[in-house]
C-alpha cells in the first residue's frame, strides 16, 4: 500500500473496528474486501471515511479505490479479451476518474516502450503489458507508477490479484 507495509492483520483489524463486518484480506496485497449493500451516492463519502481512518492509524496519506462485484467481474473479463505473450505481465491500472483515461493514453503514446510493450484501455479498465522483469525499467511504468502526480489517483495490480480479489468475494 503506497509503499508502505501494514500486516494484513493489522488491516482487517482496523476495518472491522471501522464498523465493517466480514472484512476479508487478500495474501500481502493491501486489498480489502468489505460486503455493503449497494449505494454508489455514497461511495465518495465512504472512501473519505476510509482514507481519514487508514491515515489515523497507520500514520500515512491513505488513498483507497473503491469497486464493487460487479466492477471487479468486468474487469477479469475484460483481462480475458487481451492477448498477452508467454513472459509478460498483465497490470490493471485501477482509479476512479475515467477521465484519466486519455491521459494515460496520451503519457503511454509519448514515450518510448520495451519491446511489445503496450497499453489497452477498454471500458472495464486500463490495462498495461509488459515483459516480465521490465516493470521498473519501462519508461511508463516510472512515469506513472513512481510519479507523485498519479499516486493519489490509481494504483496498479497484476490481473492474478485482481482475480483472486473477485474469487474471494465469491467464497
Amino acid at each position: 500500500m503506497n509503499g508502505i507495509n501494514i500486516k494484513m492483520s493489522a488491516l482487517k483489524e482496523t476495518f472491522c473496528k471501522m464498523g465493517f463486518q466480514d472484512v476479508k484480506t487478500i495474501l500481502a496485497t493491501g486489498n480489502v474486501i468489505i460486503f455493503l449493500s449497494e449505494c454508489n451516492s455514497c461511495r465518495q463519502k465512504l472512501k473519505s471515511f476510509i482514507e481519514e481512518e487508514l491515515s489515523k492509524c497507520f500514520h500515512y496519506d491513505a488513498h483507497v479505490i473503491i469497486l464493487n462485484n460487479k466492477e471487479i467481474y468486468e474487469i477479469c473479463a475484460a483481462a480475458q479479451t487481451i492477448d498477452v505473450p508467454e513472459g509478460f505481465h498483465n497490470y490493471c491500472l485501477l482509479y476512479d476518474d475515467k477521465e484519466l483515461s486519455p491521459e494515460l493514453k496520451n503519457l503511454f503514446d509519448s514515450v518510448s516502450h520495451m519491446p511489445n510493450e503496450k497499453l489497452v484501455i477498454l471500458e472495464a479498465g486500463t490495462f498495461w503489458i509488459v515483459s516480465k522483469g521490465d516493470t521498473l525499467k519501462s519508461y511508463f511504468g516510472s512515469k506513472v507508477l513512481g510519479n507523485k502526480k498519479y499516486k493519489n489517483l490509481l494504483t496498479s495490480r497484476n490481473i492474478n490479484t485482481v482475480q483472486k480479489v473477485y474469487k474471494s468475494m465469491a467464497d
